[in-house]
């Protein structure tokens, strides 16, 4: 399958005052398919965060080069192309927010781009809905009024009513309950479904994307370590640990029971983990 969005020896480094500069990127090299959801993961100070807006064109890569479609993003008319095609949702929903209203949060975008009547508002409506978003409750409300999850799936709305083919996430899952996850793991499974669309997730906790992701690319210092399906990663967990990220319990679990003979699960399934147990404890009277 064609890669939709690809990195090939991409690197980035951040002028330092005075003279010299601190490489954030080092020869960076992989590719996200159509349809997929590809997370990169790593610890603070890996370079994610520049990573994610390398994707969705905000950085320049100092080498390397960063391609859509098959076709390196150069200069500027290519640059205003790529930002139409990637939505990316930071970090802190703070730096996204800036309307006295969240329904004007969310038709922004869209707005800018000539959307008007009956096609904005149902863009408005659809992307709130699909980010779990209650806009007769919340619409009229300001943005900062809200809770920090509410502002999260605000934010995430305001980006997915410009229908992007690639949405990247910045550590989307970080500071939400079990029902705020459950909520944005929803979300990113709808659109994914609806549009077909490519989800990157940048992230050090992998607890909230791991029953999403197809594959991991696993970062540290700068470096890309490697490119790993779930089911691989899964054996790596002293490596991950080594970097100070951990496997979530119910992958240990999963596989842990796979070693004791249990069937293949989806480690995400409780039901699924309590009849490998059964059948393994079975096994064994």
């Amino acid at each position: 399958m064609a890669e939709i969005l690809s990195l090939e020896s991409v690197s980035y480094s951040y002028p330092l005052p005075g003279e010299g500069e601190a490489a954030a990127l080092r020869e960076v090299s992989f590719e996200v398919e159509p349809g997929e959801v590809f997370c990169v993961a790593g610890p603070n100070g890996s370079g994610k965060s520049t990573l994610a807006q390398v994707c969705a064109g905000l950085l320049s890569p100092t080498g390397g080069s960063l391609l859509y479609g098959g076709e390196k993003v150069e200069g500027r008319s290519r640059l205003r192309a790529l930002r139409k095609k990637v939505g990316l949702l930071f970090q802190s929903a703070e730096d996204q927010l800036f309307a006295d209203t969240v329904e004007k949060d969310i038709a922004f975008g869209p707005r800018c781009r000539g959307v008007r009547g009956p096609e904005l508002d149902q863009s408005v409506r659809g992307a709130a809905e699909l980010a779990g978003l209650d806009l007769e409750a919340f619409g009229g409300r300001s943005p900062f009024a809200l809770s920090e999850g509410e502002r999260r799936r605000a934010a995430l709305a305001g980006v997915l009513a410009l229908s992007p083919d690639v949405l990247v996430l910045d550590e989307p899952f970080i500071g939400l309950d079990y029902e705020g996850r459950t909520h944005l793991a929803a979300a990113l499974t709808g659109y994914r479904r609806d549009r077909g669309a490519s989800i990157i997730v940048v992230t050090h906790e992998l607890a909230g994307v791991w029953p999403l992701a197809d594959r991991f690319a696993v970062m540290d210092s700068g470096s890309l370590l490697r490119v790993a399906r779930r089911e691989d990663l899964a054996g790596a967990g002293d490596e991950l640990g080594a970097l100070g990220m951990q496997l979530p319990d119910w992958a240990v679990l999963a596989r842990e029971l796979a070693a004791l003979g249990a069937p293949p699960v989806n480690p995400s399934d409780p039901d699924a983990l309590a009849d490998a147990a059964g059948s393994v404890m079975g096994g064994r009277r």
